[in-house]
């Protein structure tokens, strides 16, 4: 089955074509899971976190259909108190 993944942030480095916006399409055999993404991709498993499946916020272990559009996101860090002016 293909899938179509868009990596965010800093997983866009390991995008392996010239427009790193662009989706990449994926074969997978049937059954496949986000997790499965990892490897196939040559992602730093550590690396993806907040996976969207079809816009909808996924997991790891999301099952993954023929056509899913997945977006791959690294751990996001931030959102302190705002300095006081």
């Amino acid at each position: 089955m293909k899938v179509h993944v868009k990596l965010y942030a800093l997983l866009r480095k390991y995008h392996p074509g010239p427009d790193r916006s662009a989706p990449l399409e994926v074969e997978l055999p049937e059954g496949a899971t986000v997790a499965d993404l990892i490897p196939r991709l040559n992602l730093p498993a550590e690396l993806v976190r907040s996976p969207f499946v079809n816009d909808e916020v996924g997991e790891l272990s999301t099952p993954l259909g023929e056509g899913d559009r997945v977006n791959l996101f690294p751990p996001v860090v931030g959102g302190g108190a705002r300095p006081e002016v």
